[in-house]
């Protein structure tokens, strides 16, 4: 009987461990999980507005709108996940030639890690996407 009582405290003790090392590696999973989706999102919205650009006219407030707001009117409040218009710089390369190109690019996007082993924040990463102008605006 002395054998029975002297392991019951250590199956909760042991128990206790794997759940805490398993509670840890779901949320660094799931903070992994949240940058791979944040920077597929911005590389989309940078995209998108690269699109926009592409075949209507140039106005870099409109461009600013559509990666903010996903409506080159703009909105109201903040943009997708806290996304705003002055993280987007809105470039035209060689207009009017025929390497005229628009680059879109994203820059100080927060992104927050709140998993205990990255407990940080970044915002350093510029998301960038370039389009050249072959479509029907952009020309003026």
């Amino acid at each position: 009987m002395r054998l029975w009582s002297s392991e019951r405290g250590s199956a909760l003790l042991e128990s206790t461990l794997v759940l805490l090392v398993f509670t840890v590696t779901l949320l660094e999973i799931l903070d992994v999980g949240q940058f791979m989706f944040f920077q597929a999102m911005l590389m989309d919205r940078a995209r998108a507005a690269a699109r926009y650009a592409q075949v209507s006219t140039f106005d870099t407030s409109a461009i600013a709108n559509v990666v903010a707001y996903n409506d080159p009117a703009g909105g109201s409040g903040t943009g997708l996940f806290g996304l705003s218009t002055s993280m987007v710089t809105v470039n035209r390369y060689d207009a009017g030639l025929s390497t005229d190109r628009i680059e879109i690019v994203i820059s100080n996007f927060p992104l927050a890690f709140e998993g205990p082993m990255l407990l940080a924040n970044f915002s350093s990463r510029t998301f960038r996407a370039v389009m050249p102008v072959g479509g029907m605006g952009a020309t003026t």
